[in-house]
């Protein structure tokens, strides 16, 4: 199975329609984020986003690595689907959480959508080669895959946090929906992450599990589109390098104020939890994990610290 092309962008995403781009969206409201960002961009830190590659765009900085793991398919993207996330992680203009951070990325799905578990786990380990701090995987599908188990065991024992899509085939009580590979989150081998709409109530396409550990936002979102504008997506693959950029900001104030900071999945949602925002049902649940992270706070106890 190593090489089958079972890995995926999650099922269902929507692509909605173009966007302006001179306005302020819901996913970083102005309150907290202005502040936020006028102090801390995650400036330093290296984001690696797999996926189905980029195009040059004016709200995205250049890469400082690329790579594609796709035979006869460059690095440029086909599709939209990696342009859009690595605006939600680290585009300029308001709509990318962590502005000041650098990319790296690595195709590992090809401009249909797919990608073998070899080439994701190639992907990975050539990511955390480049320097990475973070890697921001929108995918899944197929089972269970050794070969990418040992290239998260690798970006683990290399100080890189892996975040990791839940997937999109919604949720039924006790039923686990969660793809893999987020669901190695259970191995503490990567933070797994859920999607939630405007308003902090669950998307209803957002896979649900054991594995879920936090919740961003994921209905809706307008990031940078491969043919050079701005568009509107919804999935659980928007909600994950959302995750992916706030832990950047998060990375770049701990190390700006001198703290320690957590250097594997498993102790990132170690971290997070006391500043999670609980939703659905009382305490961790199956479709917002622990909750929802709270990044002013988090930024706020990082200063005053």
């Amino acid at each position: 199975m190593a090489d089958a092309m079972t890995d995926r962008i999650p099922g269902d995403f929507k692509r909605g329609p173009k966007a302006q781009s001179d306005r302020r969206y819901w996913h970083l409201p102005a309150d907290p984020w202005d502040r936020i960002h006028a102090k801390r961009t995650g400036r330093g830190i290296k984001i690696a986003v797999l996926d189905t590659g980029i195009v040059d765009h004016d709200d995205l900085p250049k890469p400082i690595a690329t790579k594609s793991f796709i035979p006869g398919e460059s690095v440029r993207d086909g599709n939209f689907h990696g342009t859009h996330c690595a605006g939600t992680a680290l585009g300029r203009s308001s709509i990318g959480f962590a502005p000041g951070a650098d990319l790296i990325v690595g195709k590992v799905l090809s401009d249909r959508g797919s990608g073998s578990n070899a080439g994701i786990a190639a992907g990975i380990r050539w990511a955390v080669d480049q320097g990475a701090d973070i890697v921001s995987m929108s995918l899944g599908g197929g089972g269970y895959d050794q070969g990418i188990v040992n290239a998260l065991e690798y970006a683990r024992d290399n100080h890189v946090v892996v975040f990791v899509a839940a997937g999109n085939s919604g949720y039924r009580t006790g039923v686990d929906s969660v793809d893999y590979p987020g669901k190695l989150s259970e191995k503490d081998l990567c933070v797994c992450v859920a999607a939630y709409r405007e308003g902090e109530d669950i998307a209803n396409f957002s896979s649900g599990g054991p594995a879920v550990d936090l919740a961003m936002p994921g209905e809706r979102i307008v990031s940078a589109d491969h043919k050079g504008g701005r568009s509107e997506s919804s999935g659980t693959s928007m909600a994950t390098p959302g995750a992916a950029g706030l832990w950047a900001v998060i990375m770049e104030a701990a190390l700006s104020e001198g703290h320690a900071i957590p250097q594997t999945s498993g102790e990132v949602k170690k971290y997070l939890r006391p500043y999670a925002k609980d939703r659905g049902r009382p305490g961790p649940d199956d479709r917002f994990g622990d909750g929802i992270p709270d990044a002013r706070n988090i930024v706020d106890s990082l200063a005053a610290e």
